[in-house]
């Protein structure tokens, strides 16, 4: 049996949160070994913003990745030969509208893959993550027409 990755992506104090650069590591190393992934912690929300650290009435706020954000960087690593500076972008893009989504793919500003691709990269690479809110990610993504 193979191995698997996880990485905590957040916390109640904005030092638990992975840098950019230490996720597109992360991403890069998971995708050169062929090691699939989960990602934990802080991703409660489709896109990368700040957000309460807390469920707390008077939460500080931090800056958290996104869902989205972590799911399509590693489906265009796996598919595609990514520059570090269009991984960090990615990871840290902020408008819904530089993405798309068709039932033949994902797009992000001038990327595109294909349905089959992104099934590949959830299959091989980017396997699950977990949200301790199930509410948050569908609101989120419903308020973005999402579902």
């Amino acid at each position: 049996s193979r191995g698997r990755g996880k990485i905590r992506c957040g916390g109640v104090t904005e030092d638990a949160f992975p840098t950019p650069r230490q996720m597109a590591r992360f991403l890069r190393a998971c995708n050169a070994a062929k090691v699939p992934f989960k990602a934990t912690a802080g991703l409660h929300h489709p896109l990368r913003g700040s957000y309460r650290l807390t469920y707390e009435p008077d939460s500080p706020s931090g800056t958290m990745f996104g869902f989205l954000n972590v799911f399509a960087a590693a489906a265009f690593l796996h598919s595609q030969e990514l520059p570090e500076e269009d991984l960090l972008a990615l990871l840290t893009e902020e408008k819904a509208e530089a993405f798309s989504f068709s039932p033949s793919g994902l797009g992000w500003r001038d990327r595109a893959l294909s349905s089959e691709q992104v099934a590949a990269s959830r299959s091989r690479l980017a396997l699950s993550y977990g949200s301790c809110s199930f509410r948050e990610p569908i609101e989120d993504l419903q308020a973005l027409d999402l579902l």
